[in-house]
């Protein structure tokens, strides 16, 4: 795992328990739009957005570009991302991507034989919904995803700091 996966990880953790005050706001919820350049007053649901804000502020930490594109719709992220960062077992760090695109959140751990995922998971709640109301450390089965997108095998490309 790179240094940029843990450092997002981590700071998703620091999150857990972050709950929204209204549909899709909040004052965390709306810097994690803020963090990415979203305009918080149009309460759009918040898992990506949630996801690329833990990235970008990884990477600001770092003093790096972030490579994970800074997006709030779960299609945009998977459709920016490159081909290379997609696979289909999960692994510590990656992006899950639910089927259909209705979700997305962080794999925290793999567990049961690759059966089971810890997650961290921005606009959900205990049920697993896709449209909850806060951060959220999950279990997940891997039958529910789709597919994972896995910055840590992301290469930045030559000059780009």
């Amino acid at each position: 795992m790179t240094e940029l996966v843990q450092r997002a990880l981590a700071i998703a953790l620091t999150q857990v328990g972050v709950r929204e005050h209204g549909r899709n706001r909040g004052p965390e919820i709306d810097t994690y739009n803020r963090d990415i350049g979203h305009d918080p007053n149009a309460a759009d649901p918040w898992c990506a957005i949630f996801v690329c804000a833990m990235f970008r502020r990884a990477a600001d930490q770092m003093g790096i570009r972030c490579p994970v594109p800074l997006t709030a719709g779960v299609w945009t992220l998977d459709e920016r991302s490159p081909a290379s960062v997609r696979r289909v077992d999960p692994t510590p760090g990656a992006i899950f991507i639910l089927g259909g695109h209705k979700h997305t959140g962080l794999v925290l751990d793999v567990a049961d034989g690759g059966h089971l995922l810890a997650t961290i998971e921005g606009n959900t709640n205990d049920a697993g919904s896709h449209d909850g109301d806060g951060v959220y450390q999950r279990t997940r089965k891997t039958l529910e995803v789709q597919f994972y997108l896995d910055y840590s095998r992301y290469t930045m490309p030559p000059g780009v700091t």
